[in-house]
């Protein structure tokens, strides 16, 4: 579940309550016994609700849904002190980990590197409590490539090439390196495969150095097509290092007004990744000729369920009440109420506020 399903629309400017009850459905039309929703809270009035959303969705199905947490980050380095307590306090309130994100566009407006030192409070404490943490870092390389980008990504403000804000795919690996060689304990999972799909090789290198980190197979429609390419390489891979991956969809199944199309689609999209690890069929998928990597039952529930649960624990944790209050009237207090979209977003923050403190 991404945190987009948090958002009524697509350009992320309403999280609704509606949404999170609708997450639920998930679990009601069974398909799946447990869901990880990570919230993104950056530093636009709109992202505020994020957090505590999330929180209220574990509320309506307890023991059934994970949530990552979004660190509230400012724009200026004074904006930033203290993450490794809000770390802490996000924690308390019931959260399991931590989504972070440096997809590049944020660095039009973020400006600061991964590997930042006003990063580092956060991660020596995350390394130290192995608070669990799934990192988006960067994007597929054809987003920097003018001849190769996809005309969605362009829509939709992801070619990077000639933006002289936003770094290279290559210098934003060498951030995440840079963290990982001083934090090599971190506890990390690396979304859609880290865009390495197509250099297997160095994802073996990688998590032979690393043996906390792991990967995701969100997909990145380009990563199924590189596995299928390399088919013998990758399904030695997932063999040899079945321990490392997890499975996530992106899905969300609450956008826009035909939630029972948006829950189909959903399933059509798990139904078409089941298909790609479950079986040798050679089909289409994702836009690609896929060929399916058949793997084995032991490793297929590594990739399930098996790898997450050793990570963030069979139970979720339990949502705190009064520390999950205590967060809606902290961002409540960040909104000076004349910026764009606070009327909704503080309305939606003492909403829940006064939820959690009836729980």
């Amino acid at each position: 579940m991404e945190s987009y399903a948090l958002f009524k629309d697509t350009f992320f400017q309403e999280p609704t309550l509606e949404n999170a009850r609708h997450m639920v459905s998930f679990l009601e039309n069974g398909m799946v016994e447990k869901l990880a929703i990570p919230a993104i809270t950056l530093y636009t009035v709109p992202d505020l609700p994020c957090n505590p959303l999330a929180l209220y969705a574990k509320s309506l199905a307890p023991g059934r849904i994970y949530a990552l947490a979004g660190l509230r980050r400012g724009l200026t380095r004074e904006g930033n002190a203290g993450m490794a307590a809000q770390a802490r306090d996000l924690m308390a309130a019931g959260f399991d980990g931590f989504k972070l994100i440096c997809k590049p566009n944020v660095r039009r407006s973020f400006r600061f590197a991964i590997n930042d030192p006003l990063f580092d409070e956060f991660y020596a404490a995350a390394e130290k409590f192995s608070w669990p943490i799934l990192f988006h870092v960067g994007d597929p390389p054809s987003f920097w490539q003018k001849e190769k980008v996809p005309d969605w990504a362009v829509h939709n403000g992801w070619y990077y090439g000639d933006d002289a804000d936003i770094p290279s795919s290559e210098a934003l690996y060498e951030e995440i390196f840079d963290v990982l060689r001083r934090y090599p304990a971190l506890p990390i999972t690396f979304a859609h495969f880290f865009f390495m799909a197509d250099k297997l090789d160095e994802v073996r290198s990688l998590l032979d150095v690393y043996p906390q980190v792991c990967f995701d197979v969100t997909p990145g429609a380009e990563m199924y097509a590189a596995f299928s390419e390399q088919w013998d390489k990758a399904r030695e891979l997932f063999a040899m290092y079945g321990d490392r991956f997890l499975f996530g969809t992106d899905n969300t199944g609450c956008q826009g007004p035909t939630r029972k199309n948006n829950l189909r689609k959903s399933q059509e999209n798990i139904a078409l990744m089941r298909r790609f690890f479950e079986t040798g069929d050679t089909f289409d998928g994702f836009g690609y000729r896929l060929r399916g990597l058949a793997l084995d039952k032991k490793s297929l529930d590594k990739l399930y369920y098996q790898n997450f649960f050793r990570i963030l624990g069979k139970i979720p944790t339990p949502v705190h009440p009064v520390r999950a209050a205590a967060l809606c009237k902290e961002y409540r207090n960040l909104i000076a109420g004349n910026e764009p979209f606070a009327k909704n977003t503080i309305h939606h923050l003492e909403e829940m506020e006064e939820i959690f403190g009836g729980l």
